[in-house]
Formats: structure tokens, C-alpha cells, sequence
């Protein structure tokens, strides 16, 4: 990191004095006017001494030949022209390709430079090592031989296919998606064409990291990447569907998007990187929620049908081991689950059979269902839970805030709630930890909802004084969203706390308070029996501060449909 800032310091003066000396024949370059179509150069350092770039210089370079600019500090550039024609001094600075510093003249001395010309480079689509460690970079558009590999791709682009169907039309159908490409070599050792490179991948968003044991692959994605925003997004003819705004909002959100998409990230992650990372991952119309979300099929499983919600809690209550026969008891205990008994805190009456079971207007007379287990995980599993939290790190707990670019929404801190949480996520591995999945197989086999209608365990800690004040679980832009609402909540105490501490009902009628014990679990809805998709507003509830002691707890929030495969997507 040192030598590369010291580079990148002394290319600045460098460049600095370039512009200055141009400025002097009456040129006031922009920056974008070294990087421009035409003839290609080449350039070097050596120790030589000082010189201006003179006139005469420049008019040196009207035909084939070198051209050399000196400046102090030991830094010499070598412009070579390649095309003959003569050019006007004007159209010459306009179509200057490339600016690169290589470093001192001790460690440049042995090395050559292959670079692309600016029209090569901004279309470079793969690029690969061949036996003798030359890399062969694959140039868009060039390839005379290129052809679609279905005879409908031509129709299919025109009807925006390109990006409705991208792995698959960017594959097979490249004549028609204007991805062509021929063949390229460049050196291994020296990346003349880097500098460069990385200045083009500016325009779509933070400049690019290139270094590291990744440093070819890396700077491969970034050749991708220009192609990809030059000939493609930003094409005056596009094959694509997306709109300006979508266009527009098509950026590298960090340094190491490229990076990232080089060791596999955009497969891996693609919650984050087809969004934040979009040129990168060639993403972009992702960032389009319709796009990267379409509405569920109506073959989609909800978690609860009109009518079951009353049905699940009245099958959990008759059901619970710690009330069964004592041959029931002991093919439980068998099967590792704790012989747990269920106290109902609230709950609606029973339907009289002259009733419809399944009405909005009954829901609304009758108060919700809130049952509490007790004996619902072992010692060692509580403390095994609170071990993944500090595994994973508590930090300030957050509230969901602003919608953002791609439709997602961001956290922000609150002072309605001072808690810690950690989360034991499926991303990390702690999902799969032995312990978590075995929990969520068993509250799986509670409910009767799939564990994959659960979202990760949020691990929560209270210190003395800390608190949530009154909130509803139920999220209203999940609704419509593949992942659907939040219909249950699963609220787990690990941990004894000496005062303080419980969960309040405040609209209950009467409240109530669910006070923390080990091993106990609280099971509320956050929706109507009669309307699954829809909020039950009167079960709000609290967290009140803990007066002395420490509360560990986990959330377990339940979705109508599958949440995992949602938010795999960036669609929750």
C-alpha cells in the first residue's frame, strides 16, 4: 500500500504537468480528453533529465515516431505515435490514449507494455491465462465470426430479452446483445493498460481497487465492467428494457465491488452485489424491484390460510408434551425435545357452532392468541445460543428505515430502542450451526410452518435500563413482497433476569406481562385469522427496562411464504 500511494502521488505530478505545459500552447484540457479514440502510445520512466513539453516536441509527433516528455524527480514519459497521417496539434492532444505511470526507471527497465487501444479497451468482455502465462482478453464487437446460437436471438433482443433473461441471452445469443469479442493478448507481468482502465470505471461509480493476488482476475472484471456500462446500458441502441432512472442508478457502491465479483461474490451474494455491485455482476436491471422480484405464482405456500391461524394455536395447546400421556412424554424425550408446557395468556373464545368460524368481524371482537412455553429449550441450549451472540457481536439494535436505490429498505438507530442485537444468519454459517438448526426444526414442527418461512435468529441483549418501547412486528411493505408479511412471532428467553425486564401487551384487554425465564418462549400473532396478509394491530408490544441483571433473548419472525430464498434475492 505505501509504494502504490507513493505511485499514485507522484502520477498526479505527472499529469499536473501535463496539463500545465498544454495549457502553455493554449490547450485547457478536461481529464476525459486524455482518454479518447484514436492512435494507441506508449509510455516509460527512465532518470533523465528535465525537460518542457515543448511545441516542437509535440510537432515531432505529427508522423511515426517517439516522442519524450522529462520531468523532475526522476520521471520521463515516451509517447509513441502509431498512426502516419498528419495530425493537427488539437486532434492530437483530443485522441491521446493513455497516461500510465509505471513506477522507477530500476523497476520498469525490463518490462513491455502491450496496450489496447481506447476502442479495444472499452469493450474488453472475458479475459483468461493461457499456457504461456500471456492473458487473452476477449474484445466486444470486433469478432466478424461471432454468432447467435438460436435463430430467434435477434427477435428475442429486440424485445428486451438482453435483460429480462440475461444469463442466458449474454451466453448464447452475444451477436444480438452486441457482446461479441476476438482476442487479445496482454503482458501478465505489467498492466499498462490499467491506469486507464480504472479511470473509465470511475464514470460508473467508486473507483476500483486492482491489486492483490487477485490483482488479473479483478482487473478482468473491470474490462467486463466498461464494456458491459459502454456497449450495453449506456448503448445509443440499447437491447435492453431498463429505464433512465434504473440506467442512472447503476453504480459500484465500493471499492472492492470488482474484487468481490472476481472471487465469486455475485453468485454468492447476489442480495448485495446485484445492487450495490450491478456493473460489476452486469446486474443492472436487477436494481429494478419488479425486476429482481416478481410476484410469486399461485403455486406459492402461504404459512397460514384464512382460518388456520386459530387452528395452529388451538393444535399447539391441546398438543403440548408436558400435558400428553407419560408413552407420549417419553417418545418426545426420545426425540431430544423438552417436555415443555403452554400457558395461554390470551386467546379468542371457542366458535359457537351457530358462528361462522372464519369472520373479520369475529377477529375483531375477540381478543388474539399469546401463549407462553415453559421448558421450551434446555440449559445448554440457551447457553449455547447466547455464545453465538457474542461469536457474532452485539451491536446497537435498528429499526427499519428509508427506502433505498434497488427498493430495499436501510436500518437506523432509535431512541425508542436502546437494546443490542446479533444476528445468527444462514450468510455466516450460524444458521447451520447445530444447536440454531435443531431450534428452528423445533419451532418448525410447532407451528407447522416450513423453517424456511423463518428469518434468521436475532440475538438480543439488555443491559440495566435498556428497553424497546411499544412497536408492531408486522412490516407493511412486506406484504406484497415474495417473502409476504410477518405473520408469527417466536420471542425465546435465555436467560433469568432478576427484575425487570418482561414483555408488556398494552393493548391487551387486560395488558399483560410475560416475564423472562431460561428456557421459556413467547408465541404471538402479528396478523387476523380471517386475513393472513393483514395486521392485527392490537398486538403491539414492549420490552420494558431491565431494573437489574442482564436479558439475553432471540427473535424468531415468521413469513407467510418462504423468506430465505426472498432474501437470498434482495426481495424481503
Amino acid at each position: 500500500p505505501e509504494h502504490r500511494n507513493r505511485a499514485r502521488g507522484q502520477n498526479q505530478q505527472v499529469l499536473k504537468a501535463l496539463r500545465s505545459s498544454l495549457r502553455g500552447l493554449g490547450i485547457s484540457p478536461e481529464p476525459s480528453k486524455f482518454i479518447s479514440a484514436a492512435a494507441s502510445y506508449e509510455g516509460t520512466i527512465t532518470n533523465q533529465n528535465k525537460s518542457n513539453f515543448t511545441r516542437s516536441a509535440v510537432s515531432k509527433m505529427s508522423g511515426p515516431g517517439t516522442m519524450t516528455l522529462k520531468h523532475g524527480g526522476g520521471l520521463t514519459w515516451r509517447f509513441k505515435r502509431s498512426s502516419v497521417a498528419r495530425t493537427p496539434l488539437t486532434k492530437l492532444v483530443s485522441t491521446m490514449l493513455i497516461l500510465s505511470f509505471l513506477g522507477s526507471s530500476a523497476r520498469t527497465s525490463e518490462r513491455s507494455v502491450r496496450y489496447f487501444s481506447m476502442a479495444e479497451a472499452a469493450s474488453v468482455e472475458e479475459c483468461t491465462i493461457n499456457e504461456d502465462g500471456e492473458e487473452l482478453c476477449e474484445v466486444a464487437g470486433d469478432d466478424p465470426n461471432c454468432n447467435d446460437g438460436h435463430e430467434n436471438c435477434s427477435f428475442w433482443a429486440e424485445h428486451g430479452e438482453c435483460t429480462a433473461n440475461s444469463n442466458y441471452m449474454l451466453k448464447n445469443c452475444r451477436k444480438s446483445c452486441r457482446v461479441c469479442g476476438t482476442k487479445v493478448k496482454v503482458s501478465e507481468k505489467v498492466f499498462g493498460e490499467q491506469e486507464m482502465l480504472e479511470r473509465l470505471v470511475e464514470e460508473y461509480g467508486e473507483p476500483q481497487e486492482i491489486t492483490g493476488d487477485q490483482k488479473l482476475t479483478t482487473l478482468a472484471v473491470v474490462k467486463r465492467t466498461v464494456s458491459y456500462m459502454k456497449n450495453f446500458v449506456n448503448s445509443e441502441n440499447p437491447t435492453h428494457t431498463m429505464s433512465e432512472d434504473v440506467a442512472k442508478s447503476c453504480k459500484n457502491r465500493n471499492e472492492l465491488c470488482s474484487f468481490w465479483a472476481a472471487i465469486g461474490e455475485c453468485e454468492e451474494n447476489p442480495a448485495f452485489m446485484a445492487t450495490n455491485c450491478a456493473p460489476s455482476c452486469r446486474s443492472c436491471h436487477k436494481i429494478d424491484f419488479a425486476t429482481r422480484c416478481p410476484p410469486l405464482g399461485d403455486d406459492a405456500i402461504p404459512g397460514l390460510e384464512p382460518g388456520g391461524l386459530n387452528a395452529m394455536f388451538e393444535r399447539i395447546v391441546a398438543t403440548a408434551p408436558g400435558t400428553q400421556e407419560d408413552a407420549e412424554k417419553r417418545r418426545l424425550d426420545d426425540n431430544g425435545s423438552p417436555l415443555y408446557t403452554v400457558t395461554v395468556h390470551s386467546r379468542p373464545a371457542p366458535v359457537p357452532e351457530t358462528e361462522e368460524a372464519v369472520s373479520k368481524g369475529r377477529d375483531l371482537d375477540q381478543p388474539p392468541w399469546a401463549i407462553a412455553f415453559d421448558n421450551f429449550l434446555t440449559e445448554d441450549e440457551c447457553e449455547h445460543i447466547i455464545q453465538l451472540g457474542y461469536k457474532h457481536g452485539y451491536k446497537r439494535s435498528r429499526d427499519v428505515g428509508k427506502q433505498t436505490f434497488d427498493g430495499s429498505f436501510d436500518g437506523k438507530e432509535s431512541t425508542s430502542r436502546t437494546s443490542e442485537n446479533a444476528w445468527c444468519s444462514d450468510r455466516d454459517g450460524c444458521r447451520k450451526d447445530e444447536v440454531a438448526h435443531r431450534i428452528h426444526q423445533r419451532l418448525a414442527n410447532t407451528t407447522g410452518i416450513p423453517a424456511e418461512n423463518y428469518e434468521d435468529f436475532q440475538l438480543l441483549k439488555y443491559e440495566v435500563g435498556q428497553f424497546y418501547r411499544t412497536h408492531h412486528d408486522y412490516i407493511g411493505h412486506q406484504r406484497d413482497r415474495p417473502c409476504g408479511p410477518r405473520i408469527l412471532t417466536f420471542f425465546l428467553y435465555l436467560s433469568d433476569v432478576e427484575e425487570g425486564g418482561g414483555t408488556n401487551f398494552p393493548d391487551l384487554t387486560p395488558p399483560i406481562t410475560v416475564y423472562p425465564r431460561k428456557g421459556r418462549a413467547l408465541l404471538w400473532p402479528s396478523v387476523l385469522d380471517s386475513e393472513p396478509l393483514n395486521a392485527d394491530k392490537r398486538t403491539r408490544h414492549q420490552a420494558l427496562p431491565v431494573e437489574k441483571g442482564t436479558k439475553f433473548a432471540a427473535n424468531a419472525w415468521i413469513h407467510q411464504f418462504d423468506y430465505l430464498q426472498a432474501h437470498s434475492k434482495g426481495c424481503s
